[in-house]
This record gives C-alpha cells, sequence and structure tokens, in this order.
C-alpha cells in the first residue's frame, strides 16, 4: 500500500488529506478553526488554572502537615522509627508522584475543557457579527445559521427575524 502511493507521488499522509476533502472534511480549516480568539481562550484557559493551581497547592500544603504530624506522632510512640521514617518517606514519595500525575492530567483536561467551551462561546460570535454587518450593507436576505449545540441560537433566530422583517419594508 505504501509503495503504490510513493510511487505515484502521494504520501499517507497526502492521501489522507486528499481523501478527507473528497468527503468534504477540511482537517486543516479544523485546526485553525480550534482556536478562533487565541488571546482570549488560553487567557480563560490560564485563569482557570491558575485558580486551580492555588487550590491544589493548599491542598497539598494540607497534606503534607497532616503527615508530618503522623509522621511525628509515630515516631514519638515506637522504637522502631527508623523503619517508620522510611515507610513515611515512601509514602510521601508516593503521594507527591501521584500528585504529579494528576496535575499534568488535570492541566490537559482542564485546557481541552475550557478551549471546547470558549469556542462554543465565541464561535457563534464571528457568523452572528457577519450577519450584522451584512444587514448594515443592505444584505437583508443574508441569514445566520450556528450549530445545534452552540450559544446565542436565540439571538441568531431573532436576527434572521429582523432581516425577514428588513428584507420585508424593503
Amino acid at each position: 500500500m505504501g509503495g503504490r502511493f510513493a510511487a505515484g507521488g502521494y504520501t499517507a499522509m497526502n492521501y489522507y488529506h486528499c481523501l478527507l476533502r473528497r468527503l468534504g472534511i477540511n482537517e486543516d480549516r479544523k485546526a485553525r478553526n480550534l482556536l478562533l480568539k487565541p488571546a482570549l481562550q488560553l487567557k480563560l484557559a490560564l485563569y482557570a488554572l491558575i485558580l486551580s493551581l492555588i487550590f491544589i497547592l493548599f491542598a497539598l500544603l494540607f497534606g503534607k502537615l497532616y503527615f508530618e504530624q503522623t509522621y511525628i506522632t509515630l515516631v514519638e510512640n515506637t522504637t522502631q522509627s527508623e523503619y517508620i521514617q522510611a515507610i513515611v518517606t515512601q509514602q510521601v514519595h508516593e503521594f507527591k508522584s501521584l500528585s504529579l500525575l494528576l496535575l499534568v492530567v488535570y492541566t490537559v483536561l482542564m485546557v481541552v475543557l475550557v478551549t471546547v467551551y470558549t469556542h462554543r462561546i465565541i464561535g457563534p460570535a464571528m457568523p452572528l457579527m457577519r450577519h450584522i454587518r451584512a444587514l448594515q450593507d443592505g444584505f437583508y436576505s443574508h441569514r445566520v445559521k450556528l450549530r445545534r449545540h452552540d450559544c446565542f441560537q436565540e439571538m441568531a433566530d431573532e436576527l434572521n427575524a429582523l432581516a425577514e422583517t428588513l428584507e420585508q419594508r424593503k
């Protein structure tokens, strides 16, 4: 399969893009449309991450204080302090590793969720603005269409009704 594509001047990636275009899917456009207003979307993601990191730092501080108090209590009440110290040190290390892993997963999920959510808010604003500009330029037959799950569907319906009224008056 790879030889046939290479002989014809196609790579597997070119074939993939060509196939997607034939199906009416423009992968490059989807990638560009992921961040419609990068500054705003990434700033919101950054704010959410900073707030989350502050919360996580307080949780880690609380966990550290808890482990220290448990460690002090165990060492004071036993004769096997070296053994207990080794166990507690191992548990603290495992706790730090797990916390770091959870922080990385949380960060990735937060960025993805904020990007998707802001895309659903910012995405409809662009066709609404184009529709308003079309109405300002006198193109009253122009209608705005939003995706099914986008915000501002009611506003789009009202603007379409306004456009229809203006078209009838003209």
